[in-house]
């Protein structure tokens, strides 16, 4: 890559260690208020600063694999979106206005079904284990947090997906999220100081082609 190309990406990738931070700061002040309006309003801040996060990550490892990095992208996309559904719908005014229209009621529909499969969750955890899957065929973070990243990402996974076959099994139980939030936060905190070694990445890559 052209030295240009490599100072992006090292940016993009500190972008995305800083707002794997902030989402998870912004998500936890907002499940501790969820009630409040302020909750809803920071809820909603977390899954709108998922799109740049997103956008982060697919920049950080898109060298690795472009069509894996885009699909983790959409999955993360789509995360944000239902998220943000989820949350608007929780506001009164706004359910009153959209019960008024079809498209209103749809929108409603889709938010209650997302909040009582834990949809967004699920799909989280796809896009979550795709892009720790390319940092770990990548030598751009250490193998350890890349490993870990993708183990964690999986056993969340595997409760969400446990949660929409069997609705009686919590999705959210914090033995199969702990793992996760380990994995972000040394990931995020690795990203936003260390950034991506993009140098030794291409280096090993090219070393196993030959």
């Amino acid at each position: 890559m052209s030295n240009s190309a490599v100072r992006s990406q090292r940016a993009w990738a500190r972008v995305a260690g800083f707002l794997y931070w902030a989402v998870l700061v912004v998500d936890l002040a907002g499940l501790q208020l969820h009630s409040s309006v302020l909750g809803r309003l920071l809820t909603l801040a977390g899954s709108l600063l998922t799109v740049p996060l997103a956008l982060g990550l697919y920049y950080a490892v898109r060298p690795v694999n472009p069509s894996l990095a885009a699909g983790a992208l959409c999955f993360r996309l789509m995360e944000a979106t239902l998220g943000t559904l989820s949350t608007l719908a929780g506001f009164a005014a706004l359910q009153a206005l959209l019960s008024g229209t079809i498209v209103g009621v749809a929108i409603l529909r889709v938010a209650h079904w997302d909040d009582a499969t834990s949809f967004a969750a699920f799909v989280f955890t796809i896009g979550s284990s795709i892009f720790f899957y390319l940092f770990a065929r990548s030598d751009y973070i250490p193998r350890i947090l890349a490993w870990w990243g993708l183990f964690a990402s999986l056993l969340a996974l595997a409760a969400c997906l446990t949660h929409l076959l069997r609705p009686a099994f919590p999705a959210m139980t914090m033995y199969a999220w702990v793992p996760l939030l380990l994995a972000e936060t040394s990931t995020g905190l690795w990203l936003l100081i260390k950034s991506v070694d993009a140098a030794k990445s291409e280096a090993t890559m090219a070393n196993s082609l030959t």
